[in-house]
């Protein structure tokens, strides 16, 4: 086998082997209350840069108004472009990470 493949065959199987398995996302740990610094993360990270990422959404939105309009696609640009960051900044559970399609009835 060529010293290339080894180099790049070796790290894959390494990082299969010792790669945690995903844990699945259960109701208990959905709904326990969130951490001081979960909450904080969100105060200070996560909310301002969804803040930003609803700005930039709205902008990108009303450029792409031209192209989505003709395409029937406004509403399904709209939702992703506006509504889902607006929902993670404003309606989301402060300290939960979880998005409002994961947990559609804690962002109601």
């Amino acid at each position: 086998m060529p010293d290339w493949r080894k180099t790049c065959l070796i790290p894959v199987l390494v990082s299969t082997l010792v790669a945690s398995p995903v844990l699945a996302l259960d109701e208990e740990q959905a709904r326990r209350e969130p951490s001081t610094s979960e909450v904080l993360a969100d105060a200070v990270l996560a909310r301002p840069l969804s803040l930003i990422g609803t700005v930039l959404g709205a902008a990108a939105f009303v450029v792409s108004l031209p192209f989505t309009l003709p395409s029937k696609s406004a509403d399904r640009a709209g939702d992703a472009l506006v509504k889902r960051p607006f929902r993670d900044t404003f309606k989301r559970p402060i300290g939960q990470f979880d998005s409002c399609e994961t947990l559609p009835e804690s962002c109601k």
